[in-house]
């Protein structure tokens, strides 16, 4: 297994990402606060964080389940918040369009809008995955 340099992509793209934690960490916290003033402990708080990937949706989710919305509702408004989703993943296809399913589904869950801003930076350096032959 080669050894990770400074100028690796991995390492480039942390390099690229790390100014995007300054929003996290607010976030994270704002979230936290809102999630345990509105009645969830800390593990259904946690839990909701780790399935619910994107902020917004977050929020939205959050605030209908305090208005005591039906789940179908807040599920579909979570969705349409999450549409943009579609966008971001169309713009990945030419870099990870050849990878396996696996990889791709795992690439799915840490590629959030959070991340999408230092990944459009770096695609550039990037290069593109081959496309499977069938």
């Amino acid at each position: 297994m080669p050894r990770q340099t400074t100028k690796s992509p991995f390492w480039m793209g942390c390099r690229d990402a790390a100014p995007f934690l300054l929003v996290v960490g607010p976030f994270a916290v704002l979230f936290g606060v809102l999630a345990t003033e509105a009645g969830l402990n800390v593990v259904e708080t946690m839990t909701f964080s780790f399935l619910v990937i994107a902020g917004a949706a977050q929020l939205t989710g959050l605030q209908l389940m305090v208005e005591q919305a039906p789940v179908l509702v807040v599920l579909a408004s979570a969705l349409a918040v999450n549409l943009r989703m579609a966008m971001y993943s169309a713009s990945l296809t030419p870099y990870l369009g050849g990878a396996t399913l696996w990889t791709r589904a795992i690439a799915a869950y840490f590629i959030a809008s959070i991340l999408t801003g230092a990944l459009n930076c770096s695609t550039i350096r990037v290069p593109k995955v081959k496309q499977n032959q069938a």
